[in-house]
C-alpha cells in the first residue's frame, strides 16, 4: 500500500508538471530570482548537441523541472520548517530565531581577505592623505543576540571587527556596543542582511561626530513605511515569517538632492535620493529604492551642505547611511567597488583630486569583510 500510495503521488505530480503553465523566466517574488527558461526553446539542432556532448543539457533540464515543479513553494517551506523542528535548525543556511527574527550562517574570521581589505584601504587612505572611518556592520547575531535560537553555531562578528581595528590606524566604530545600548529599536531587519534607516541614523551621528560634524537632527525626518521581505526570508524558506518594515525618511531637505548614476555621457540624473517605482506593491526588492539600488559610481550634490566633498567606498550597507551624509556635505562620491570595473571610470584616486576630498567613509557589511568584495579597484 506505501508502494502505491507513493508511485500514485509521484504520477500524479509528474502529469501536473507538464500540464501546469509554466512561468519561465519570470522573477519568483518568494525566492527573488528568475525561473529557469524552457532548456530547449529557441535553440538550434546544432546547439542542443554542443549542450548534449558537454553535459550541460541534462542540467538545464533539470533546473527547469525543479522550478516548475508543482507547489514548488510550499514542498519547499514544508522542507524547511521540517529541518527546523526536527532539531536541524543551527544547521541550516538560514536559522530562524525568537521573535521572526532570520539570521544568516556564522562567518569565517579567520578568512585571508580581512587582511587584504583593510591593507588595500589603508595603502589608498594613506596615499591620498584621507581622514578615514572603516565601519563594518555585524550582523544581528551581535547586535540582537536576545533573538537567536537556544541551539546556534558560535558567531565571530565581534572578533571579525576586531581584527578590522587591529590591522589600521583609521577609526573604526562600535557598532555592536552603539547597537546594544539602544535594545530593543528596530535597528536591523528581521528579515534581512541590513540595517534600518534607525540603525544608519546611529552610526552616521558617530561618524558625524568623528569629523567634528554637526549631524542633522533626526526629527526633521517624516517616515513612511512599506511591507518588505528580505535577502534571509528569500533564502530560508520560511513562508510564514511576518514581513519587516521597511522605513523611507523623507525631508525637503533631501527632495533637493541631486542623484548623479554613472560618469561621463552615460550619467543619469535623479531629483532626490529615492527610487519611488521600487517601493510599489509586489515588487520584491524594496531597498533597491535606496539610491537606485548598487552602481559603480554615484555622487549625490547638496548646494546647502558645509562646503566638503566625501568619498564613501561601500557595499549595500552604503545605500542607506549615504542619503545622511548628504544632508551634511556637499558632496558624496560613492563608489562600490564590486561593480568599479569599467575602463571608462576614472581611477578613485583620480576622483580624490578632481573633488579635493579629504574624507574616507569604507561602510562594509561584516559578510563583506571576509570576502573578496573588489576592494582592489581602490586604487
Amino acid at each position: 500500500m506505501t508502494v502505491i500510495i507513493f508511485m500514485a503521488a509521484l504520477g500524479f505530480l509528474s502529469v501536473l508538471l507538464f500540464a501546469l503553465p509554466k512561468r519561465a523566466g519570470e522573477l519568483d517574488p518568494l525566492e527573488f530570482r528568475a525561473l529557469a527558461n524552457d532548456p530547449f526553446r529557441d535553440k538550434s539542432a546544432s546547439t542542443l548537441m554542443t549542450e548534449l556532448v558537454r553535459g550541460d543539457m541534462s542540467k538545464n533540464v533539470d533546473k527547469f523541472l525543479e522550478d516548475h515543479y508543482p507547489a514548488r513553494s510550499f514542498f519547499i517551506a514544508l522542507n524547511s520548517y521540517y529541518l527546523r523542528f526536527t532539531g536541524r535548525n543551527a544547521d541550516q543556511a538560514v536559522v530562524m530565531g525568537r521573535n521572526g527574527r532570520l539570521f544568516d550562517k556564522p562567518l569565517d574570521p579567520t578568512s585571508v581577505y580581512i587582511e587584504k581589505n583593510v591593507s588595500k584601504i589603508n595603502a589608498f587612505s594613506g596615499d591620498n592623505g584621507l581622514k578615514t572611518v572603516i565601519a563594518v556592520v555585524p550582523s544581528a547575531a551581535e547586535t540582537a543576540k536576545e533573538d537567536l535560537p537556544a541551539v546556534h553555531l558560535n558567531y565571530f562578528d565581534g572578533d571579525i571587527v576586531a581584527a578590522v581595528r587591529e590591522k589600521t590606524d583609521a577609526y573604526v566604530p562600535d557598532i555592536a556596543g552603539m547597537f546594544n545600548k539602544r535594545a530593543g529599536e528596530y535597528l536591523m531587519y528581521r528579515t534581512d542582511h541590513h540595517w534600518t534607516m534607525a540603525g544608519a541614523y546611529e552610526v552616521y551621528t558617530d561618524i558625524m561626530e568623528h569629523f567634528g560634524e554637526e549631524p542633522v537632527n533626526r526629527d526633521g525626518f517624516k517616515v513612511e513605511s512599506y511591507e518588505f521581505y528580505g535577502s534571509y526570508y528569500r533564502k530560508a524558506g520560511l513562508w510564514l515569517t511576518k514581513p519587516d518594515a521597511l522605513e523611507v525618511w523623507t525631508s525637503p531637505e533631501l527632495d533637493r538632492l541631486t542623484t548623479k548614476i554613472g560618469w561621463g555621457e552615460r550619467t543619469a540624473t535623479y531629483s532626490g535620493v529615492y527610487d519611488r517605482g521600487q517601493l510599489k506593491d509586489g515588487n520584491v526588492d524594496k531597498y533597491a529604492a535606496y539610491l537606485w539600488s548598487n552602481n559603480a559610481i554615484t555622487v549625490i550634490e547638496n548646494p546647502e551642505g558645509n562646503g566638503k566633498t566625501v568619498m564613501l567606498v561601500k557595499d549595500s550597507f552604503g545605500n542607506s547611511i549615504a542619503p545622511l551624509l548628504a544632508l551634511t556635505y556637499s558632496r558624496v562620491v560613492m563608489i562600490d567597488t564590486r561593480y568599479y570595473n569599467s575602463p571608462d571610470l576614472p581611477l578613485p584616486s583620480e576622483l580624490v583630486t578632481e573633488f579635493g576630498i579629504e574624507e574616507l567613509i569604507v561602510v562594509l557589511g561584516a559578510d563583506s569583510a571576509v570576502s573578496d568584495i573588489m576592494i582592489a579597484f581602490l586604487r
